[in-house]
């Protein structure tokens, strides 16, 4: 099969629909580009068999989903298959216990994996918040007596946030981002990282975003 474009859980499972036919799209996506074996780097003289590949050089074996999010799974590639299609889809956050009863394995199991999957999705900074997104600096701790506006106590954490609106000003997703400081260098990379160019952006006019005007769409 092709590799799977969509959001419709239904036609995923129909494409998809057993551990099987998940190790034989797993194969196809992870070697589209040819087999390199990872312990010596041989290209030649190795042989596929099933959903893994012999390197005849150092006799190293590998499977489909060695090095990958799905290596060492024990509840099933296809459950596993499945959460990471909701996860990845859904705009709205998946807890581990609803993960867990869904798909008949434990919390701390589901917890595991989905801490896994977030962590990849994390890594990859590909999912840019687009459309309407709302930006701001916060610190974490008790608020100063008498104090209004931003704190410079050295003590406590500083931190950015990126949350992403639906049309309805429905919270879809967020990023967050700590900070040393609320100059411009700090705040620039959570843009660089996680927001789409086009995507129209609040703030609460602080100078410090004074830069990113050029290039973003900032109000």
């Amino acid at each position: 099969m092709s590799e799977f474009i969509g959001v419709n859980i239904l036609n995923f499972v129909k494409e998809l629909p057993n551990d099987d036919a998940c190790k034989a799209y797993l194969t196809k996506i992870k070697w589209r580009d040819g087999f390199k074996c990872t312990k010596c780097g041989n290209t030649k003289e190795c042989e596929k068999s099933g959903y893994k590949y012999h390197c005849y050089s150092c006799d190293h074996v590998e499977s489909a989903t060695a090095n990958t999010l799905f290596h060492k799974v024990k509840f099933g590639l296809h459950k596993a298959f499945c959460i990471v299609f909701e996860m990845s889809t859904s705009s709205k956050s998946l807890s581990s216990i609803q993960v867990g009863k869904r798909y008949g394995i434990s919390q701390t199991t589901s917890w595991f994996f989905m801490q896994k999957v977030r962590k990849s999705m994390e890594s990859s900074k590909k999912h840019f918040l687009s459309e309407l997104v709302h930006v701001d600096e916060f610190t974490v701790g008790r608020k100063e007596q008498d104090k209004q506006g931003r704190s410079y106590d050295p003590k406590k954490k500083k931190a950015i946030i990126a949350v992403e609106l639906t049309d309805k000003h429905r919270v879809k997703r967020v990023y967050v981002k700590s900070i040393d400081d609320y100059s411009s260098k700090s705040l620039i990379p959570i843009f660089e990282e996680h927001i789409d160019t086009s995507a129209k952006i609040f703030t609460d006019k602080w100078r410090g975003y004074e830069p990113l005007k050029e290039i973003c769409n900032i109000t």
